[in-house]
C-alpha cells in the first residue's frame, strides 16, 4: 500500500493559493500622506482703533471728575499771605470754689469681714429716713455716693462732686483713725519756739497717736531711692495744720538722720524708735533733713508744756467767782464740742479729703 503523500502536499498547496488570494483582495489600499502646510499664507491687517482716554474721564460714572482749568501766569492770581491776627488780650479763667455736699443721711451698722481683700468685704447701711438696711459691696450705689473701699472699722464712699466721706463703726474708730486726728488742732502737742527749734509733749502725743503706725500714715512716709539704694525716709502730701506741718517738715523732705542714726535700713528705723520713746523729758531729738538739695537740722524738746499751760490758766481764772464762772462755763462748752465732735469730724473729714483730692486749695 502506497503512502498518499501526494494528497496531503496537493492540499497544503491549496490552502497556500488560498490564503493568498484571500489576503491579495481584502487588503486596504493606504490613502497617500499629504502635507498639511497651506502653500499660502494670508496675513490679516489688524484694525487700529483710537482711543481718547479724556473722554473717558469727562464721562465718569461716578460724577467725580473735576475739569482743570488752565493755568495762568497772571500776578493778579498770586494769593497773597495773610495778615497775622490781632493780639488778644488773655483772661484768666476764675477759680470756681468747690461745693461740698451735706453729709449722707445714713448709718453704718455693721460690717462682714471676709478676708484680706477688701473687695469680699460686707458692709450693712441704715438709711436714717425709712429705717431700712441692706447689705453693700464694694462699687454699690447708695443715694449720691459709691462704695469704693470697706475696711473692718469704716467704709469709704466717693460722692457725686468728687467729694469722700467716711463712715466709721464706732465713735472711738474715728478718734483713733489718722484722718480723724488730722483735723484736730496740734497746738497742745508741738509748740514752735524758734526757727528749727520745737517743743513736743510726749504724753499728749501719745494720747492722739497710738501706734507708730499711724504715725507713719499721717506723715505719708515712703522709702527715698538714689541709684537703687535707700538713702532716708521720704515725707509725703501733708494737710494743712497736721502734725507733720505743725513739725515743721515739708513735702518731699528727706528725714537722712534721727539722733545721729541712719534711716536708711529697717533695722536702724527699729533703733531709732527705741531711742526715741527711751528718752527722758528734756531731752531732745534731732532732725537731718535734705530739703531741696539743702542740708538742714530740726531740734524737738520733750517737755511737758502743754500741762504747765493748762495749769496756770487754772489758777488764773478761779482768783475770783466770775472767773471760775466763765471757766465752768467754758469746760461745759468743751464736754459739748466733745460730744458732737463725731457729727462736726465727719463734715470736716469730708472737707480734707477733697482738698487733697483735688490737689492745691
Amino acid at each position: 500500500m502506497k503512502h498518499p503523500f501526494w494528497i496531503i502536499n496537493l492540499g497544503l498547496v491549496s490552502l497556500v493559493l488560498f490564503a493568498c488570494t484571500f489576503i491579495y483582495f481584502s487588503s486596504v489600499k493606504v490613502p497617500r500622506r499629504e502635507s498639511i502646510q497651506p502653500e499660502q499664507i494670508t496675513v490679516r491687517k489688524e484694525r487700529k482703533v483710537a482711543i481718547n482716554i479724556e473722554k473717558i474721564y469727562e464721562h465718569d460714572l461716578f460724577g467725580t471728575y473735576v475739569k482743570e482749568l488752565p493755568k495762568t501766569q497772571s500776578i493778579d492770581a498770586i494769593i497773597p499771605f495773610p495778615a497775622p491776627p490781632a493780639q488778644q488780650k488773655i483772661v484768666a479763667p476764675k477759680i470756681t470754689e468747690p461745693e461740698f455736699l451735706d453729709p449722707l443721711q445714713i448709718t453704718l451698722m455693721g460690717i462682714i469681714v471676709v478676708g484680706s481683700n477688701d473687695t469680699k468685704n460686707r458692709a450693712i447701711i441704715q438709711e436714717d429716713k425709712s429705717k431700712q438696711e441692706n447689705t453693700y459691696k464694694v462699687g454699690d450705689i447708695i443715694q449720691d455716693a459709691q462704695i469704693i473701699r470697706i475696711f473692718k472699722n469704716k467704709i469709704i464712699l466717693l460722692r457725686l462732686n468728687g467729694q469722700q466721706e467716711i463712715l466709721y463703726l464706732r465713735e472711738q474708730d474715728a478718734k483713733t483713725d489718722s484722718s480723724y486726728t488730722q483735723i484736730n488742732e496740734w497746738d497742745s502737742v508741738v509748740k514752735k519756739i524758734a526757727e528749727g527749734q520745737y517743743l513736743v509733749s510726749p504724753e499728749t502725743l501719745v494720747e492722739n497717736v497710738k501706734t507708730l503706725t499711724q504715725f507713719i500714715n499721717m506723715l505719708n512716709t515712703t522709702t527715698a531711692y538714689q541709684k537703687g539704694k535707700s538713702v532716708g525716709l521720704r515725707i509725703g502730701q501733708l494737710v494743712p495744720q497736721s502734725l507733720g506741718a505743725m513739725l515743721g517738715l515739708q513735702k518731699d523732705d528727706i528725714i537722712t538722720h534721727i539722733n545721729g542714726i541712719s534711716t536708711q535700713t529697717t533695722d536702724e528705723r527699729l533703733a531709732i524708735y527705741k531711742n526715741v520713746t527711751t528718752l527722758p523729758l528734756d531731752h531732745s531729738v534731732k532732725l537731718r533733713i535734705i530739703r531741696r538739695n539743702r542740708e538742714i537740722i530740726l531740734t524737738y524738746t520733750l517737755n511737758d508744756f502743754s500741762k504747765k499751760e493748762s495749769t496756770e490758766t487754772t489758777l488764773s481764772m478761779n482768783k475770783n467767782s466770775s472767773a471760775g464762772f466763765f471757766h465752768e462755763n467754758a469746760l461745759n462748752s468743751r464736754q459739748q464740742h466733745l460730744a458732737f465732735a463725731p457729727t462736726l469730724n465727719k463734715i470736716r473729714k469730708a472737707d480734707s479729703h477733697v482738698i487733697r483730692e483735688k490737689g492745691k486749695i
